[in-house]
């Protein structure tokens, strides 16, 4: 399977003023049956947005298309790529079930907007995302490690950790 291939059209599943929405502020279509991917992976619709316009695009589903329930907000590690992570973000409106999933990408050590504002279930997930993979999160009311003790060092989930980590623990 090679990368994933992007492109300005929106999926046929997204409501046009959805699409529109997030055109406009940079959003470029995931288009996954380019790289191979299996038609079950290619459900839900992916855009990769620059960083910039993260939160206030955000704002506008929640608000303006009723995207009200952040499902899940992680990262993923591309350690050979610049810039290194990709945020991904799945929200769903409880009103329709329709689901969009969202990209960015941040480079290591720069601070990534918080959704903490928007979402509540945000709060704890990016600082699980920070726990795990060191992305700071701009704006967030509590970034400190939830799993991880908070003199630990290192980031679990980063590719580049070792296999037998860095086992300090206190008993």
């Amino acid at each position: 399977m090679s990368s994933i291939a992007y492109k300005s059209e929106a999926p046929a599943t997204v409501r046009p003023a959805v699409a529109y929405e997030l055109s406009s502020r940079g959003a470029q279509w995931c288009d996954y049956a380019a790289c191979g991917a299996d038609a079950k992976y290619r459900a839900t619709p992916a855009a990769l947005l620059p960083a910039s316009a993260w939160v206030d695009a955000f704002r506008a589903l929640r608000d303006q298309h009723g995207f009200d329930f952040l499902v899940d907000h992680s990262a993923v590690d591309y350690p050979d790529r610049s810039p290194r992570f990709t945020v991904v973000a799945l929200v769903e409106s409880t009103a329709t079930h329709e689901r969009l999933l969202l990209k960015a990408r941040v480079a290591e050590g720069e601070a990534f907007p918080s959704l903490a504002g928007l979402y509540r279930s945000a709060d704890w997930a990016e600082r699980e995302t920070y726990d795990m993979f060191g992305i700071p999160f701009a704006g967030h009311p509590d970034l400190t490690r939830i799993y991880m003790p908070q003199d630990y060092e290192g980031w679990p989930l980063r590719k580049d950790f070792p296999m037998e980590g860095h086992l300090r623990f206190r008993d």
